[in-house]
């Protein structure tokens, strides 16, 4: 996916972008990559790949790395205004980052389904909430992420700006990049990123209406398991939260964008992208916040089984 397009014009590196830009990858790589490399060491190290949970949020710590890993080629040229580097170079950045979207969509999205079933339906929902299933999901998607980076990364080459006399990478794209690769963003918009916020809507809704349902069990007080199924609920709401802000904006400003390369409207949406963009790429220091810091702190709480599974600790 393309992450910017040259259209004013001009040489000068003042636009808000460049240092809107480097701030923002500095900042997720100084937050993310620890954040990731930590989560993702204790998933595997300390609480083993042996439950569903944890398989899902073991990959989705794995995409978020990363794209963490590949963000100093991108401050180096923002910083900079020009490719320094190899034609090879300017594709890995572009590539992850697209990796790391959509493989992200498709984690949390199978992460909030399993949520749902262990609270709605926990004994239905056994024969499908297994290691094995969960680790046929996972490289399912990795297959076709992959599969789908290939002509990605084709197309995230270095090109040469003729008017600034400078190598360019992540912007400055033909006019035919757009026409040929329009109709692909599309599809992967609603595939990967709209029907999933459906799907994880959905989930949201059904395991929030369960929690406020589900009546206390003997053994527990009511008003401690009010307190930690509202402090669920929350939760779940904050995930739905940031997963529209992080990813819903971008793809609309994008396909907005597109639309406008076309010709099809004539406000110029590239402001709007870059701004988007940057919320697109906070999503990976989110990400450990929410399904692993937040589920540890609540695993310290004792809270009943059912709502263990929830999030992301049950098996």
């Amino acid at each position: 996916m393309k992450d910017t397009d040259m259209s004013n014009g001009t040489c000068n590196i003042s636009h808000f972008r460049y240092p809107l830009f480097t701030a923002t990858y500095s900042l997720v790589l100084l937050v993310g990559l620890p954040l990731n490399a930590f989560s993702l060491w204790t998933l595997v190290r300390r609480l083993g790949l042996r439950s569903v949970p944890v398989i899902y949020m073991t990959n989705l710590a794995l995409s978020d790395l990363l794209f963490t890993l590949s963000l100093p080629l991108r401050i180096i040229y923002f910083a900079r205004g020009m490719w320094p580097f190899s034609n090879e170079a300017c594709m890995i950045p572009g590539t992850l980052f697209s990796v790391n979207l959509y493989s992200s969509s498709f984690f949390i999205t199978f992460i909030s389904v399993d949520r749902m079933l262990a609270v709605v339906y926990p004994l239905r929902s056994r024969p499908w909430r297994t290691v094995s299933v969960s680790w046929t999901a996972s490289v399912a998607v990795w297959v076709g992420i992959i599969g789908l980076s290939v002509p990605v990364a084709l197309n995230h080459g270095a090109n040469w700006d003729e008017h600034c006399s400078v190598r360019r990478c992540f912007e400055n794209y033909p006019e035919a990049a757009w026409q040929n690769g329009f109709i692909i963003l599309c599809i992967l918009s609603v595939a990967g990123i709209f029907i999933p916020f459906g799907i994880i809507f959905s989930c949201t809704i059904a395991i929030i209406r369960k929690l406020r349902d589900q009546a206390p069990s003997t053994s527990e007080s009511t008003s401690e398991t009010m307190l930690n199924r509202s402090k669920m609920v929350r939760l779940f709401q904050i995930n739905l939260f940031i997963y529209a802000v992080c990813f819903i904006p971008f793809h609309v400003a994008f396909v907005l964008y597109g639309l406008y390369k076309l010709k099809f409207l004539e406000y110029n949406f590239f402001d709007v992208q870059t701004v988007t963009m940057c919320l697109a790429s906070t999503n990976s220091c989110l990400d450990p916040l929410i399904y692993y810091f937040g589920s540890k702190s609540i695993q310290r709480k004792r809270v009943d089984t059912a709502v263990l599974r929830t999030l992301g600790t049950g098996s």
